[in-house]
């Protein structure tokens, strides 16, 4: 018999909004060596360190919720199955995959297509890798709104959102003062923890 200790691992970069995918062998996590898995782009990264004789664990800066989020993987579970996955806490959207590799593409694949799925549940046109970003920054705007934190420097809180492939707009129905936030601005900011969002016309 032989026995393959190689395995890739998996996860939607913050930074980007690509796939990231890594190889690995089980002996590089060996002592007390940890791996990290880095997106091309050179943004983001996702470490495997040895947690206990037992367990690894998997930490990450979520793309979701822009929060870092550590996993626990025990060891039998990464030598016996071919993919382990684990989501977002606060959102069920699937962030890493680790296992054998073509069981991981076959993961990521079928994440995808959820992921579509939900999007286009949500009344959103495009769906591509900004899919995620624009659906975590529409639960945020949502939120601010019932919190009465969404409204413009006019006095009005009604407030139009338009979703496009590469930017979200936010127009005021009163006086069409609006403002546009790019999908990499979002990203890229601690948009997930704005307390207020005020629309001001340009000087």
């Amino acid at each position: 018999m032989v026995i393959n200790f190689d395995r890739t691992a998996a996860y939607r970069c913050p930074s980007c909004g690509e796939i990231a995918y890594g190889d690995f062998s089980i002996f590089e996590l060996s002592g007390t060596k940890a791996v990290s898995i880095q997106c091309a782009c050179g943004q983001s990264n996702m470490i495997i360190a040895p947690e206990n004789k037992n367990n690894f664990s998997v930490s990450l800066q979520c793309i979701v919720c822009d929060e870092v989020h550590k996993f626990s993987m025990p060891f039998q579970l990464l030598t016996k199955k071919d993919c382990i996955e684990f989501a977002c806490p606060n959102v069920v959207v699937g962030l890493v995959f680790i296992g054998r590799n073509e069981a991981v593409r076959n993961s990521v694949l079928r994440n995808e297509q959820y992921v579509e799925e939900v999007i286009a549940a949500c009344g959103l046109e495009h769906t591509g890798k900004n899919g995620v970003t624009m659906l975590k920054a529409l639960d945020k705007i949502q939120d601010l709104s019932d919190n009465e934190n969404l409204y413009c420097e006019c006095g009005s809180n009604m407030i139009d959102v338009e979703v496009r492939e590469n930017d979200l707009v936010l127009e005021c129905c009163q006086c069409g003062t609006s403002i546009t936030l790019s999908a990499d601005a979002i990203r890229n900011s601690d948009f997930s923890h704005l307390e207020k969002l005020i629309l001001k016309r340009k000087k």
